[in-house]
């Protein structure tokens, strides 16, 4: 049996809004918006994940991201475990630091999102997944 591969191969930033009212005194609240699309001809991945940062009238951030995998190699049940809760893991990482360097470097108190468990995600993204055949 040969080795399975599930590899990262890049993140983008595709869309940021920001919108800063007041910056003191934040109760943030967090959501995602996660999107795939698997493309089985060419052993692809891409995860589309959006994230929404509010404080009701003082401050909101929307970010687009698109984050590109490979695979080759991996049966359809352990390849769903690499889309729905590896995918998210591995990329979350960079849009938490872009996160933190765009507040940082628009004049506001730098936000940094805690590690999380997106593993909470699966649900939202199994039914959010476009599959080419």
């Amino acid at each position: 049996m040969e080795n399975s591969q599930f590899q990262f191969k890049g993140f983008q930033i595709k869309k940021t809004l920001i919108d800063v009212k007041q910056s003191d005194n934040l109760d943030l609240s967090i959501q995602f918006k996660p999107l795939g699309i698997l493309n089985k001809k060419e052993s692809t991945f891409v995860l589309k994940l959006g994230v929404i940062i509010k404080d009701t009238d003082k401050l909101n951030i929307e970010i687009l991201s698109e984050s590109f995998f490979n695979y080759s190699n991996i049966e359809d049940e352990k390849l769903s475990s690499f889309l729905y809760l590896n995918a998210p893991a591995i990329m979350f990482p960079y849009l938490r630091a872009y996160i933190s360097s765009l507040t940082a470097l628009s004049g506001i108190n730098p936000i940094t999102l805690p590690t999380l468990n997106l593993s909470g995600l699966k649900g939202e993204l199994e039914n959010n997944i476009t599959i080419v055949e």
